[in-house]
């Protein structure tokens, strides 16, 4: 499913952002990078969700048939160590990605970090930012409601916070509930998108009420994507804006996040 934001802007449910002037397609935290390693700890990522990955990235590339693709953000966290097949697995993956001639560029917020095993073999050199017509491509946490840049029709595509809203429904008992659901957001300034994996969710329960009156948002639900009427959601419940990330684990635990 497919909602045209405008004539060079295409939000599409499979998590996706198509540049169609600029024939290019727009992913988020793609991590291809944790299949392989993740099957052989012993509680195993289950094959399904990981072809699904593979599935949906794949159709996107044939249905738009990109001459160049954008990855925002690492192809697995920290893109650290290769495990097993891991190493086979995503040279897989990049030869599909860059055939045809395609081009493949990976935007992360602190590139010289980002040299690392899962980029061995796949030609790709991080960049901090991406221009791509009036546009600007980037992976950051915090900048994402008013950058503003020259010319004055462009806008920041920002893979780096992956917003959730909080959206009401009756529980079980019909008393009333929230459900946390992903979504693309524009503020009029930027547009924020989810996790091309939906086991990278975010933490960044967006209240409506600080946002920019122009700002819009589309919830993904399954395969389909649906707009939200930001001003009539109500106020998050306390406990939903609160969420943290769980602490990490080993020496990276002290690096600030992208």
């Amino acid at each position: 499913m497919q909602v045209q934001l405008n004539e060079d802007v295409v939000l599409d449910s499979r998590r996706a952002v198509w540049l169609p002037r600029h024939k290019t397609l727009v992913l988020s935290d793609l991590f291809f990078g944790l299949g392989a390693a993740r099957r052989r700890r012993p509680d195993p990522m289950p094959a399904t969700p990981q072809m699904e990955i593979w599935e949906r990235a794949f159709s996107l590339l044939d249905d738009y048939a990109p001459e160049q693709v954008a990855l925002l953000g690492d192809l697995k966290p920290s893109q650290g160590t290769v495990e097993g097949e891991e190493a086979e697995e995503l040279r897989t993956i990049f030869r599909k990605f860059t055939g045809h001639g395609r081009k493949v560029v990976q935007v992360v917020g602190h590139p010289e970090r980002s040299i690392g095993p899962a980029l061995e073999g796949t030609g790709i050199q991080p960049v901090e930012q991406l221009r791509v017509g009036p546009f600007t491509l980037m992976h950051r946490r915090r900048i994402f409601v008013y950058p503003r840049h020259e010319p004055s029709h462009g806008f920041w595509i920002n893979g780096g916070v992956h917003p959730l809203f909080a959206v009401p429904r009756p529980g079980p008992q019909g008393e009333p509930d929230f459900l946390r659901l992903p979504a693309f957001l524009y503020t009029g300034f930027a547009l924020v998108m989810p996790p091309f994996v939906s086991y990278a969710q975010g933490f960044e329960v967006i209240q409506p009420e600080r946002l920019p009156r122009q700002a819009k948002a589309w919830k993904l639900l399954a395969d389909r994507l649906s707009p939200l009427e930001l001003g009539e959601l109500p106020p998050t419940p306390e406990h939903l804006r609160t969420l943290t990330r769980p602490p990490r684990r080993g020496k990276d635990s002290g690096k600030s996040e992208d």
